[in-house]
């Protein structure tokens, strides 16, 4: 059996026959999950990170933000995404071009980072787990961390001091926050169970990592060459844990125990290296126990309102120029351009207008500040209406970030018009993936 549903429609559980109850459950599932990869990777709720949710309800339900395959035991579901397949991959492709073109290290806030985590937000046991946004933070502090270091003589079953790398790669990669402990005089403590630990996240991560690759393969809803370019990014990062790995001892017999790195962590406490190794391999399983459920693998889904968010961001980087960034980009963060643009992307800021609501912080899609002080803040929404509380939530971003007069819109993918009130003027504009157009001049991008 094959049934298709609508994005962002309601459907009536009664109309679904023997599909009924597998489509009740996958939104069940799928609104878990996201609730799961919210509170591990921005510690917020959905309406605090502006993340649209699936719905269901005494009889219906309803794929908000989402678009894909369900698997079911008597069928197939698609959901199709409002703005249609062509639509899909039209953002991807412009995403990943974009972003392919920014000098960047695939890792969490990283342009491609950000994206692949769109893409693969809903598919089955995947969720936030082989490429989450945290889990590409945690592959890449490892990787910055230990890359540096002859791993083969700093684990080796010797005591003393083992040396230092040169002064140009101590500079680097202390600018990526890496203590400079890590490269004066480093003794070895707990020299095997370290290595295990050290070898059991590598080998939990490429493991994931080469997971997420068969998903990409299999993937047949977007038929695109970005997809390769997100699998080819992704072979990278598996070679370089492999890199690691052959440079770790064999530790065959090691059981890592809470006690062992416990016992590590405390040994090692003189040591960066050893207690950031322990950390992580803490965290990552942290990770991966709240993110990864038993069950069937059957959702195949792509967040389609956080990939508009990116394909507006995107559109927003090629107008004003961002193309070679000055130094580190971390979208997460913000990034500074050698033409004197900074951009920014889901950043969290401290909101003094939200604290008197009861709320404590704002997070505002895209921010741009331009050349001569002036601050644009664009809200994106995946959606054909806008209501009230969309543009009250925008005013408050841009009465509390731009300056130095407001200077905030919306994009979405309506008609271009202008909301008043008391006074206050925001654009929203149109910005539309069926057809590619993007009304720069509504959101204040001439």
């Amino acid at each position: 059996m094959f049934r298709e549903l609508k994005e962002d429609v309601v459907y009536d559980l009664g109309e679904l026959g023997e599909l009924a109850e597998c489509v009740q459950s996958s939104v069940k599932e799928l609104r878990h999950r996201i609730f799961m990869w919210l509170r591990t990777v921005y510690e917020a709720s959905p309406a605090e990170a502006g993340i649209a949710l699936p719905e269901v309800g005494d009889g219906w339900a309803r794929f908000s933000g989402f678009a894909g395959r369900i698997e079911c035991p008597s069928g197939v579901v698609e959901v199709v995404p409002k703005v249609g397949w062509d639509g899909v991959r039209m953002m991807l492709d412009d995403v990943v071009s974009v972003f392919r073109n920014l000098p960047t290290y695939l890792r969490a806030g990283s342009p491609l980072g950000v994206a692949a985590s769109a893409v693969a937000l809903g598919w089955g046991d995947t969720l936030a787990v082989e490429y989450s946004l945290a889990v590409l933070e945690l592959s890449w502090k490892f990787l910055s961390t230990f890359r540096p270091l002859s791993l083969e003589r700093l684990l080796v079953t010797a005591g003393g001091v083992v040396g230092k790398p040169n002064v140009a790669e101590t500079a680097k990669f202390m600018m990526r926050g890496v203590p400079m402990g890590v490269f004066s005089r480093v003794r070895v403590v707990e020299d095997l169970g370290a290595a295990a630990v050290f070898r059991a996240l590598n080998e939990a991560v490429k493991r994931d990592l080469e997971t997420l690759v068969q998903k990409f393969e299999e993937f047949r809803d977007v038929e695109t060459s970005s997809v390769g370019v997100l699998t080819e990014e992704l072979r990278r990062l598996i070679s370089a844990h492999r890199v690691v790995l052959q440079r770790l001892p064999e530790t065959g017999g090691v059981l890592i125990t809470r006690e062992l790195l416990m016992r590590i962590r405390e040994a090692g406490r003189g040591n960066p290296v050893i207690v950031a190794g322990v950390d992580l391999y803490i965290a990552y399983r942290a990770h991966r126990h709240l993110l990864k459920r038993g069950g069937e693998d059957r959702l195949h889904l792509i967040s389609t309102h956080k990939l508009y968010e990116l394909w507006i961001l995107a559109k927003v980087l090629q107008r004003v120029g961002a193309i070679q960034p000055a130094g580190r980009l971390s979208l997460k963060a913000g990034g500074r351009f050698v033409n004197d643009v900074e951009v920014e992307y889901d950043v969290k800021y401290g909101s003094e207008l939200r604290s008197l609501a009861g709320g404590a912080h704002i997070r505002p899609d895209i921010v741009v500040k331009l050349p001569g002080g002036r601050t644009l803040v664009i809200d994106a929404k995946y959606k054909e209406e806008v209501s009230e509380e969309d543009l009250g939530r925008l005013l408050i971003y841009t009465v509390e970030l731009s300056q130095p007069e407001l200077s905030g819109a919306m994009a979405y993918l309506g008609e271009s018009k202008t909301w008043r009130s008391h006074g206050r003027r925001i654009a929203i504009c149109k910005a539309d993936p069926r057809t590619g157009y993007v009304d720069f001049s509504c959101l204040g991008l001439e």
